[in-house]
């Protein structure tokens, strides 16, 4: 069930075109910077766009404009899982292995418990926050470290939202979710429908 919803998800996303894509970033970069959530956090954990997610990389940019502590993920192993690291400007990425941008050697590592917000890539979310990722499990393990008290964001396009993501006892939900279309509190949503997180 889970590997057909990321085919379906992913042939989705891959199917926009460039104008559309464009105009969706630009609505998701707007929702994302004039929250309250991204103005008042001081530390920021965001992916690095990879073909064709949704643009991190102006997000990146302003949140170093603003003086912000910006960090990313570089995975160490499938045991380790990822960890993250402060950048002070995109130029510190490098290639990985997988084709992804990561932080360079010598970043300075940011601990769970310092980051106040993160922005969760994924390919198909649902309103009440629950996520389907690569399948790796890597941002639930990072996300399940009891310190991080962070707020979870899963920006997407509306054409990943599905009705219900189907979860198990070890998938991490959202507390939000954008799109290009709306800005919903999935955690609010799950306490009122009485979903356990």
């Amino acid at each position: 069930m889970k590997d057909k919803l990321r085919k379906i998800s992913l042939e989705k996303r891959d199917n926009l075109n460039t104008d559309e894509k464009k105009q969706f970033d630009k609505g998701i970069f707007k929702l994302v910077t004039e929250s309250d959530l991204f103005k008042n956090a001081q530390v920021i954990f965001a992916f690095v766009s990879f073909k064709s997610e949704v643009d991190t990389f102006n997000i990146i940019n302003h949140a170093l404009t603003l003086g912000k502590t910006v960090c990313v993920p570089k995975v160490i192993s499938k045991e380790e899982g990822l960890k993250v690291y402060k950048i002070e400007s995109l130029q510190n990425l490098i290639t990985s292995n997988y084709g992804i941008l990561e932080p360079t050697e010598g970043a300075k590592e940011i601990m769970p418990q310092n980051i106040d917000l993160v922005l969760t890539p994924g390919l198909a979310f649902d309103l009440n926050g629950g996520r389907l990722g690569y399948g790796a499990g890597y941002y639930d393990r990072f996300l399940r470290n009891p310190y991080f008290k962070g707020i979870k964001i899963g920006i997407c396009y509306s054409t990943q939202i599905v009705d219900k993501v189907p979860t198990n006892e070890d998938d991490i939900f959202m507390d939000i979710i954008i799109t290009e279309l709306y800005y919903i509190n999935a955690k609010n949503r799950r306490n009122k429908i009485g979903e356990k997180e």
